[in-house]
């Protein structure tokens, strides 16, 4: 049952949300560190999230990890350094670059992936995986609603599944 606000034990959503996200990192991070990967830090995901296929300039990255291009700039130098990602010219502008993973960088990504989704399976099991799930579906009906820029595969599936046949 919810803490009433008046309770000096009730934490602000945000605080909550916060600590269940650091909870996972942690678990997510324990495991990596365990990995040839163990050189990623947490400020790289900004480009493993977003960057896929052919790549998206800095400013997309940016834009939808809500950073500044100053510290995006950062971040992707440094994975270019460990090897993980490269730039290349776009194709629709040669003054541009594309920021792309390199095949390293991929497979990390897919690792990293696959260690989300087995933390996330952990999370099911010790705290219900009907519940999870509702958490999972309520926190992308919020994201899609109150930040569509960070989350641009969930649009396009909303978009999609608004095509089918009723």
């Amino acid at each position: 049952m919810p803490r009433d606000r008046k309770d000096p034990l009730w934490i602000p959503l945000p605080g909550l949300l916060d600590i269940a996200s650091e909870a996972l990192f942690a678990e997510f991070r324990s495991e990596l560190d365990q990995t040839e990967y163990r050189d990623i830090r947490p400020t790289h995901g900004c480009v493993f999230r977003f960057v896929q296929g052919q790549g998206l300039r800095l400013t997309d990255i940016a834009e939808r990890a809500n950073m500044t291009k100053q510290s995006v700039g950062e971040i992707v130098d440094d994975l270019v350094e460990r090897g993980y990602a490269k730039r290349i010219p776009d194709p629709d502008d040669r003054r541009a670059k594309l920021i792309c993973l390199t095949e390293r960088g991929e497979e990390a990504q897919a690792y990293g992936r696959t260690l989300f989704a087995k933390v996330e399976k952990r999370w099911a099991e010790r705290f219900g995986e009907e519940r999870l799930t509702a958490l999972r579906d309520l926190l992308e009906e919020i994201v899609a609603v109150e930040a569509p820029f960070a989350v641009p595969e969930l649009a396009e599936l909303d978009h999609a599944k608004s095509l089918e046949p009723a």
